[in-house]
């Protein structure tokens, strides 16, 4: 039976924390980092830890702007948070209802100006609380890079970051309030570089690396339609010159494939491999192919989502104000003028379906047991958008991972008080995973990624 001073517990040592949580939100949102360059927010969010009585190491796994953090009494379980705090390219925006940029080259357009502190706070409250009341066990952070290119926890994952975890638990904003059980897509990820003979727009000649680069989008995408029904592609070409009458030297493209099932999306990404390489070669251009990542999406835990699902019932959703149902409301009409706002105010438990993002801790998820709550913004306002940024700087986007902290520091507390719930997790785990053969996630860029991010985003890195 649970103690009864322990929920009242929790919530003092939070509330002791919401003042610096919301000055974590304007400090992260206000200097926006590319991922794998977030060297002021990861030290924004290692200080904020040691202030509070973490230890922090920097630099975990040979990545410089990923760190962990631990407090607790170095016996029994050991429950991590996951901290994130990279921005998006060409996303930044005032805080306001109409596109505006400040200039920046990120912005958060999915809210992890939120993630990162609302997370840490949870494990410093959960510390906290957990000292108090004598309850055995290690709080750790584990601070996350290069979420948005899914990267920085395959690259964690692969060094060992994650060894001697007993759960994970983490937040993110999405379009419903509440616990999650069910799974993301997973991501496979790479880039192709193209490289032919360049010179006047007006000469004519088959080694021409943009039209080969044209030529492999084209043919992955009849190749996806027809040979891999339900496998998502997607693509951005990084480099294609900068004029037409200049033939370019080198053409980049960047694809992802994309699918509930994993071995899917590989074999799609690997069948793609295999048509630049027949492309490229017929025309005598040259192809590298730079591999950067892949993850599987989230494998569902019941017992941690009933956990998270009952803490957050007891924290309630999130405190909107009229001023900040207004504000979203604007937002929702410069989005979509023509549709009402549409916003779950409830809490709820979602353990059907499949969502439709994929996220790097969905690999850690298969190894360790994982769970995750949501906050909602509008459905009107797209994730990975400039309203998105918007809405993550505004105080009316603070109200969901206010509680969703709360709800992770509760939950944590709980499950280093009962370890049985731990063991119920891995025992889950295990069932879910028995018979599938856990390979490896493939992982490049490293060298690039730790050494010269600046070049990864200017597409001019070589690796």
């Amino acid at each position: 039976m649970e103690r009864q001073d322990l929920a009242e517990c929790v919530g003092r040592e939070w509330q002791e924390l919401e003042a610096g949580i919301l000055s974590l939100f304007h400090d992260q949102w206000m200097d926006p980092e590319l991922p794998c360059m977030e060297y002021r927010s990861a030290q924004r969010l290692c200080e904020f830890l040691e202030r509070h009585g973490f230890g922090v190491e920097r630099g975990a796994g040979g990545l410089p702007t990923a760190f962990t953090a631990r407090a607790g009494t170095g016996s029994g379980p050991v429950i991590a948070f996951l901290a994130e705090y990279d921005a998006l390219p060409g996303l930044d925006n005032e805080a306001s209802a109409s596109r505006r940029s400040l200039g920046k080259a990120a912005g958060h357009g999915c809210g992890h100006n939120h993630i990162g502190p609302a997370n840490v706070a949870a494990a410093i409250a959960a510390a906290r609380a957990c000292a108090a009341l004598g309850i055995a066990g290690e709080i750790r952070v584990v601070g996350c890079p290069a979420e948005e290119i899914l990267w920085g926890k395959i690259a964690l994952l692969k060094a060992g970051v994650f060894s001697g975890i007993d759960a994970v638990l983490t937040s993110h904003g999405d379009y419903q309030t509440g616990a999650l059980s069910r799974p993301c897509q997973s991501v496979v990820s790479g880039e192709f570089v193209f490289s032919g003979e360049a010179g006047h727009g007006g000469k004519s000649g088959h080694r021409n690396a943009l039209l080969v680069a044209e030529d492999v989008v084209s043919a992955a995408g009849s190749l996806l339609e027809k040979g891999h029904p339900g496998v998502l592609l997607r693509h951005v070409l990084r480099q294609g010159g900068v004029m037409p009458s200049i033939t370019p030297a080198e053409a980049r493209v960047w694809f992802t494939t994309r699918s509930q099932d994993h071995g899917k999306a590989r074999q799609a990404y690997e069948a793609i491999s295999a048509t630049a390489a027949e492309i490229a070669s017929r025309v005598g251009a040259g192809l590298r192919h730079q591999f950067i990542s892949e993850s599987r999406g989230y494998l569902p835990n019941d017992t941690l989502g009933r956990l998270l699902y009952r803490a957050m019932q007891e924290i309630g959703p999130p405190g909107w104000s009229a001023s900040d149902l207004a504000f979203m409301e604007e937002l929702s009409r410069a989005c979509a003028p023509d549709e009402e706002m549409d916003l779950d105010r409830g809490v709820g438990y979602f353990d059907t379906g499949e969502d439709y993002y994929g996220q790097d801790d969905g690999e850690v998820s298969w190894r360790i047991p994982l769970g995750r709550v949501n906050w909602a913004y509008p459905k009107q306002v797209p994730i990975h958008h400039w309203a998105w940024t918007a809405l993550s700087g505004h105080a009316a986007g603070h109200k969901g991972p206010l509680a969703a902290s709360q709800t992770l520091a509760l939950a944590a507390v709980r499950l280093l008080a009962s370890p049985g719930l731990i063991g119920a997790a891995k025992d889950e785990r295990a069932r879910r995973v028995a018979g599938i053969a856990l390979t490896e996630p493939r992982l490049g860029a490293f060298e690039t990624l730790t050494r010269d991010p600046a070049c990864f985003w200017s597409a001019t890195w070589r690796e």
